[in-house]
This record gives structure tokens, C-alpha cells and sequence, in this order.
């Protein structure tokens, strides 16, 4: 009887050893208010920071005009595409702004006249340009005070907000890089934002990315955008426009995003399980043209170099190994795998005295490297 009640006690342990409730990963989500000296009131500011966001790495930034409606899913869509088995984008900080009186923000007004308003005219002082006055003087200066950014952002919107993210671009064309625009609704009695989006595109040499959509609704208003994106931007503005039919105006901004971000970093993406073997000069040169692309110093992570190395190493290119360990070590200096994997290399050279130096300095950074310990005392006793 004792062998039976022995065997069910071990069956139940052994069964809830193994049925513990795995916990749900958190997110690295925060927020903070603004008083708002422009707004005259408290704004609320939601931030997702990417996975593995390090003070030691800087992140460009997604702006969310409508920030409440799209955290959520567009910080998961985030870190979805900039994960290391997708790779379509680099890793971003979210930032939402939510919503008090929508229509009051992102509406256009207009400049008074004798008393009437003047269609010709936008105020800066009201509506969309005390908005943009607000993240242009007070949300942005405190994003880059509180987290490490890189200079790019990019700005979405979605309906009126779109038609707002637009007239962003009109008046303040370097405040954000690159801009997605979700079905904007261009009002009749703001036509003067297609002008001056005219101006701006004619502008010498204007810089940017911006990717247009809209869901089967009426394609008027976007077809004017588009329709002077194809007559009048230059070659160094790139833009892309996509219809999707089989999605409403609530419901085109997941595919809208998720396009637009894979557009705006189309050159990012590498394969990180290619076989390709790369070397230091043909990383330099993938990353140097992605930096003049962005137009801030882009350094390649420490994963994907690491993985280049070892490729290498397993090719039985030794040397070249090194040199792109080498590499990983000057870029990311506080990184205790960079030199542990340094130390392997050399090991695998025959260079003993390299391999310690490397070893004993990704232990100082990480004295809970165990298998590191392992070898260094092993190649200490070897001495």
C-alpha cells in the first residue's frame, strides 16, 4: 500500500514540477505626464522601449498620433519585426500621445480676418498648430531628455490625425524623417494643405520617407497626395503608396503600419541564418550606407556580428574570425559575451595569452560567466 501512495505522491510531484504556469513576459512600457505650458493642461504620454532597450544603445523613435488607440499593438508589431529572427527593422522606442480633445489638436485653424476666417491662412496660436507647437517644443525635448534617441523619427497618423501628420510635414519638414500617412482626411476647406505640400516638395534636395494608405473608401483626397508625390518629389524624398481594398477606414491601420515600417527600413533587413560568409570591410560598407541613409552613425549589433563571426570561425577562417570580434569588442566595450567570444577565437588561434586577457575581462564585466571561468582556470593552469 506504502509502494502505491509512494508512487502517486512522486506521479503528483513530478506532474506539477512540470504544469507550473509559465508567466506571461512583461513589457517595458512607461508613462509620464506633461504640463503643458503651449496646451495649457496635463498631457499624458505613453512609451514602449524595445526589447533589451540598453542606456549604452540609442533608438530612433515612432511617434502615435491617436497614441491610445495604437500602443498596444503597434509596440508588439515593434518588437515583432526588429526581433532577431525577423530583422526587418532595427529596435525602436513606441510613443504614444493620448488623446484629450482630438478634434481641438488636430483640426486645422484658421487665421481671422476682419472677424471671418481666412481659408488662406493657418494658425499657429490654435488647433493643429499649437499641436504641432506642443511636440515640436515640449514632447519631443522631453522623450530625448528621458531616453537614449537616436535623431530619427517617424510620425504616424491615422484619418484626422493623418491630415494633421501631413500639415506636420508642411510647416516643420525636418521635425520627423519619415512619415506614415493611414487614411488622412483631407477636408475640402483645408485644400491649403496640398498646397503647401506642393512647396514642400519642390524644396532642393528635401530628405524623407513617406508611405501613404488608405482602405476601400473614397480615393479622392489621397489621390491628390500621390498625385503630386509622383509629379513633384525628388529623388532624394522616397514614398510608396498602397490601397487595400479588403480593409475599411477602421480597420487598414494594422497592414498600414506593419507595411510602413518594413518600407521606411526596407535596406535594414539580413537574413541573421544566411550562410554568407561576410567580412569587417563588407559589414562596414552594409552599415555605412545605412547610416548615410538615416543620417545618424548606425553601428552594427553586437548579435549580428557575433553570428558573422562565428560563421567564420566555423568555416575555419580563424583570422578573419578574430578581426570581426575585435570588432564587436570596440563597438560594444561593456559587453561581457564580446569578450568571451573574443577569447574563444584566439583559443581556437593558438594565442593563449590573448585568450586569457579576453577571458579575465569578460569575467571583471560578468563574474557570473561560468563556463568563461571554466576555461580561463583551465588555461591558467596550463601556464
Amino acid at each position: 500500500m506504502w509502494k502505491k501512495t509512494f508512487l502517486l505522491f512522486f506521479s503528483l510531484c513530478f506532474f506539477f514540477a512540470f504544469s507550473q504556469l509559465e508567466k506571461i513576459p512583461a513589457f517595458q512600457d512607461t508613462a509620464f505626464l506633461i504640463e503643458s505650458k503651449i496646451l495649457n493642461q496635463p498631457r499624458s504620454i505613453w512609451v514602449h522601449l524595445p526589447e533589451g532597450y540598453s542606456s549604452s544603445q540609442t533608438y530612433p523613435v515612432l511617434y502615435l498620433l491617436d497614441g491610445d488607440a495604437h500602443f498596444k499593438y503597434v509596440s508588439q508589431m515593434a518588437d515583432y519585426l526588429s526581433d532577431y529572427d525577423r530583422n526587418r527593422i532595427p529596435k525602436i522606442i513606441v510613443v504614444a500621445i493620448v488623446n484629450v480633445n482630438r478634434g481641438k489638436d488636430l483640426n486645422i485653424r484658421h487665421n481671422a480676418v476682419n472677424g471671418k476666417e481666412d481659408p488662406s491662412s493657418i494658425s499657429v496660436t490654435d488647433g493643429a498648430g499649437r499641436f504641432l507647437k506642443f511636440l515640436d517644443q515640449e514632447v519631443i525635448p522631453q522623450i530625448n531628455l528621458r531616453f537614449k534617441t537616436q535623431p530619427y523619427r517617424i510620425l504616424m497618423g491615422h484619418s484626422l490625425a493623418g491630415e494633421f501628420a501631413l500639415y506636420a510635414k508642411n510647416t516643420l519638414p525636418d521635425l520627423f524623417q519619415s512619415t506614415i500617412l493611414i487614411s488622412p482626411a483631407i477636408h475640402d476647406e483645408n485644400i491649403l494643405i496640398m498646397a503647401d505640400f506642393n512647396r514642400i516638395l519642390q524644396q532642393k534636395n528635401l530628405k524623407g520617407k513617406m508611405f501613404v494608405t488608405i482602405g476601400d473608401e473614397d480615393l479622392q483626397k489621397v489621390n491628390l497626395i500621390t498625385e503630386q508625390l509622383k509629379q513633384f518629389s525628388s529623388t532624394t524624398f522616397d514614398w510608396d503608396f498602397k490601397y487595400y481594398k479588403e480593409e475599411n477606414h477602421f480597420s487598414v491601420t494594422y497592414k498600414s503600419i506593419f507595411d510602413g515600417l518594413k518600407f521606411i527600413y526596407k535596406n535594414w533587413f539580413f537574413d541573421n541564418y544566411s550562410t554568407v560568409l561576410m567580412t569587417p570591410k563588407e559589414i562596414q560598407l552594409r552599415f555605412d550606407a545605412l547610416s548615410k541613409e538615416f543620417g545618424y552613425t548606425i553601428l552594427p549589433t553586437e548579435d549580428f556580428v557575433n553570428n558573422r563571426a562565428y560563421k567564420q570561425l566555423r568555416a575555419g577562417n580563424i583570422n578573419i574570425a578574430v578581426d570581426l570580434f575585435q570588432q564587436n569588442v570596440k563597438n560594444h566595450p561593456d559587453s561581457w559575451n564580446a569578450y568571451d567570444s573574443l577569447g574563444e577565437a584566439y583559443l581556437k588561434k593558438g594565442d593563449k595569452k590573448s585568450a586569457i586577457k579576453n577571458y579575465k575581462k569578460s569575467l571583471q564585466l560578468n563574474p557570473d560567466n561560468a563556463d568563461g571561468k571554466i576555461i580561463l582556470e583551465k588555461l591558467l593552469s596550463e601556464k
